[in-house]
This record gives C-alpha cells, structure tokens and sequence, in this order.
C-alpha cells in the first residue's frame, strides 16, 4: 500500500484535515486551489477514507447523470479513483470495472481524459489478481470501445510492473488477436480509429509494449491483410519495439508514466484544471522536452508531440 511521502511545513501538518467531513469539503467539488491538504490527509489516513471513498464510486456507477450533471463541478469520484490506485485498495476494482460498463457519452461526461489516462492506470493497481474480468472487458464489443482499451491496457500495465506473467499476456494476446483477425476477414472489416474496428491495432500495441517478438510472424500477416490501422502503425515500427528485451519494455514504457501511481498527488497537481490557459501553455513550454524519435510516426499510447499531455490517439491522432 502507497503512503504519501510529501514534506509538509509544520504550518501545513497543523492545517491538515483530521476527519472525512473536512476533506470531504474539500474533494466533493471543483475548487481552482489545489487541494493538497486533502489530499494528503486522505492518503495518510485510509483508515477514514477509503470506505467513502469506495461508497463514492458504487454510487458514481449506479446514478452517473448526478455527478455528470452537478453545475458546480463534482469532483469526488476522480479523486476516489486517483487516491484508491495509489493506495492499492482492491476493494475499488468492482466498482470501477462497474463504472467502465456504463454507455460511452454518459463515461466521457464523466472521466474525460481520464478514461484513458488515469483509468487504466487505476484498474491494474487495484486488480485483485482477477486478470480474467480485465479480459472479458477488453473483449466485450458491447462495452464503450474506450472503456475495452482501459482494461486491455491495465492487463499489460500489470505485467510490466510484474504482477501478471508475461507468458499468460501473451497467450491471451495471441488467441484474443487471432479471432479479431478472423472475425474481421470474415465480416469484411476496416480498421476505423476509436471504433470497436480498431481492436486488433489496440492488441498489436500491447503485443509492442511486452516486446512479443513471438507474434512477429502474424503481426506482419494482419498489416499485409490491411487489418491495422498504417495511420498509426507500420509493421517497420512495431518491429522494432517487438524484439526489445524484456528488461528495455519494462524501462521505456513506465518511464512514459503509466505505471501505477507512485506519486499520485503530484500528478494531480498538473491537471490541466488547477492552471490557467496561459500558467498552462508555459509549464507546457517549460516542461515538453522535443520528442525525437527516429521513425516519422508517433505511437498510439505515446505522449502527444503537441504537449496537451494526452495519449496521441485522444488527441492529435484522434482525427489521423
């Protein structure tokens, strides 16, 4: 289980919030100061926060349109599943495989970006070893395609941090990839960005991401077929990140930040919510190194090359 870490001055130890009423104030509703007091207090002591805290997101799930719909900004359920993942709290992984299930426009009003930048993240940190209802997510053609790439990317976000065999992923990967491909070449499909068309390019990322040097032979299969989308993929590229080592996938996928939380208030407080478009655009400056890469395309699940801070696929890549 994460503790918070953070030094505080002893006038901030002294202003901490001692109970759930306070930091509940604090974290229901947007307010344009960061919270970080409560924040810490709630991470510091689970003992009065976590229970509410999973009380808060069964109750997201069961009545979405009171939290999508709140004018002043409801903000509880973000912070729930930010703080549960960075706790490690398996409790929360019901609730949230819930909220994952709900229809797609009801999902965005609710997460936004957080669907696909702090959800998957939250799903493989609080997964109580239960791959198999992760799977069954990112199969389901009836859930939110969103929502299916949220759970497949927690199972390989898993496996990278060492809690799920690679040799299962990869077993899964292959099967799960193999019908995709025959279901497609039987239907006559396309693959169409963001649509449930896209599947099998989402599955041939995850085979990247654990360098599935394995599967190099049916991956080239499905480009050759037209089964990937070449917008965001060539089969050169996937090449070359499907034969890295083990060891490198580990490295250069966590360095990119979706591992599971380590420091989960810190991340808060980048959220693009608590700056100003201008204090945002300069820390944007400040902080975007250049992105070089040596191949022209950049990858589904990479930061994007104009600084927002999103996955290129929800951003940039979203119109490609």
């Amino acid at each position: 289980m994460m503790q918070s870490s953070a030094v505080l001055s002893a006038e901030q130890e002294t202003a901490l919030p001692q109970n759930w009423s306070d930091i509940e104030a604090e974290l229901s509703r947007f307010h344009e100061s960061f919270p970080q007091l409560a924040l810490e207090a709630a991470l510091r002591q689970p003992g009065i926060s976590v229970k509410p805290f999973l009380a808060e997101l069964t109750a997201c799930a069961a009545e979405p349109a009171k939290r999508a719909n709140d004018d002043e900004g409801w903000m509880l359920h973000l912070y729930a599943m930010h703080l549960l993942a960075a706790l490690r709290e398996t409790q929360a992984f019901a609730p949230m495989m819930q909220l994952l299930r709900l229809e797609g426009e009801t999902l965005e009003d609710l997460l936004g970006d957080h669907l696909t930048e702090g959800a998957p993240r939250a799903l493989a940190a609080t997964c109580p070893q239960d791959e198999a209802a992760l799977q069954a997510l990112a199969a389901d053609r009836t859930a939110y395609f969103w929502s299916r790439s949220a759970a497949l990317r927690a199972l390989t976000l898993r496996s990278l941090e060492g809690d799920y065999p690679r040799e299962k992923l990869l077993a899964w990967l292959e099967a799960e990839g193999t019908r995709e491909a025959e279901r497609m070449m039987d239907e006559g499909l396309q693959p169409e960005q963001g649509t449930h068309t896209d599947y099998l390019c989402e599955l041939v990322v995850s085979m990247e991401e654990i360098g599935a040097h394995e599967l190099t032979a049916q991956i080239a299969q499905w480009f050759e077929d037209g089964l990937i989308d070449d917008a965001f993929l060539s089969f050169e590229e996937s090449k070359t990140r499907l034969t890295r080592s083990w060891q490198a996938c580990i490295a250069e996928e966590l360095d990119h930040g979706w591992g599971y939380p380590r420091d989960i208030i810190g991340e808060i407080g980048r959220w693009a919510c608590f700056h100003d478009d201008e204090d945002d655009e300069e820390t944007e400056r400040e902080s975007q190194a250049p992105i070089k890469r040596e191949a022209p395309k950049v990858g589904r699940n990479d930061p994007c090359p104009c600084g927002s801070g999103k996955k290129y696929k929800k951003c940039c890549g979203a119109n490609a």
